[in-house]
């Protein structure tokens, strides 16, 4: 329960901070989600439905594609789980990448100046605080 919680706040914290840097005229963010290293114990499905919940009702439209890359095998487990509570134009941005398409993908969907480094872009790590 409380793993729960605090997911709950660190996806409205994120959120919030996502959408504070969005620039002015632009109402939609793409993000990558990098699985590596997401195995079972990170697999609490009513954390993952309440998130999406969050994300649908609190910040309808903000999220403009999700990639999702270097997924495991056991993470579409769960998503099979979670997919189902999933409103039908939210579950259209997650865009799962294989891991042999990755910077092809990153480059078709994503100009490279905003491809993190470390998957073979231009843009560096920058975190989300204000520190």
């Amino acid at each position: 329960m409380h793993f729960r919680l605090f997911f709950a706040g660190l996806v409205v914290y994120l959120l919030d901070r996502i959408s504070a840097r969005i620039p002015r005229g632009q109402d939609k963010f793409m993000c990558i989600v990098d699985l590596k290293g997401w195995g079972y114990a990170n697999s609490d499905v009513r954390a993952y439905i309440a998130a999406i919940e969050i994300m649908q009702s609190y910040y309808p439209e903000r999220l403009g594609k999700a990639l999702m890359v270097h997924v495991p095998y056991i993470f579409m487990k769960a998503w099979k789980m979670v997919y189902p509570f999933i409103d039908t134009n939210t579950r259209d941005k997650f865009v799962f990448v294989d891991d042999k398409n990755l910077e092809e993908t990153l480059q078709r969907e994503m100009d490279e100046s905003q491809v993190p480094e470390m998957y073979g872009g231009k843009l560096p790590t920058v975190p989300l605080t204000d520190d």
